[in-house]
């Protein structure tokens, strides 16, 4: 599956492809074993990135969830959202530094107040590590406006008229 496309400018600390400290994720689309399209991220966390010795950051394995489930919500939900909550994060173990590990979303269900994205996290071997449970609604160009926020040009083409 090829990579999804991210802008060179983009500054994110998750996702930024130049960032120069950030986690450099990147993302592409793929079919579950049960036939549901979701969006991952390979990554292999860092000597640098503890918290306990030898295990990934937690502050960092929710970032990964987190930004698999922005992806997520921009790519498969069709617009520009924004969560609206910190979600549910649980680990049951936090991924190992050196080691090559995956964290895959999709698309929950839907309501009035938004979209539901659950993101898991696990070891290559399919062990899991942690999940992320978040609802995410459309963020309109008024409130971008109103915010101040000056979102670069291919962000706020995301967001419909």
């Amino acid at each position: 599956m090829p990579v999804l496309e991210n802008p060179e400018e983009n500054p994110c600390f998750g996702c930024g492809p130049h960032h120069p400290r950030g986690l450099r994720l990147q993302f592409e689309r793929s079919t579950a074993s049960d036939g549901v399209e979701e969006l991952r991220t390979v990554f292999t966390p860092g000597p640098d990135e503890i918290g306990w010795p030898g295990l990934f950051h937690t502050g960092l394995h929710f970032m990964v969830l987190y930004e698999v489930s922005y992806w997520t919500a921009l790519t498969l939900g069709g617009r520009l959202m924004v969560s609206t909550g910190p979600g549910t994060y649980e680990h049951r173990r936090l991924p190992r530094v050196g080691v090559a590990h995956r964290a895959h979303a999709r698309l929950g269900p839907e309501s009035a107040e938004g979209r539901t994205i659950e993101a898991v996290s696990e070891s290559v071997d399919g062990r899991r590590c942690g999940s992320l449970r978040t609802l995410w609604r459309p963020v309109t160009r008024e409130e971008v406006s109103r915010a101040r926020l000056e979102l670069p040009a291919y962000l706020i083409g995301e967001i419909p008229e």
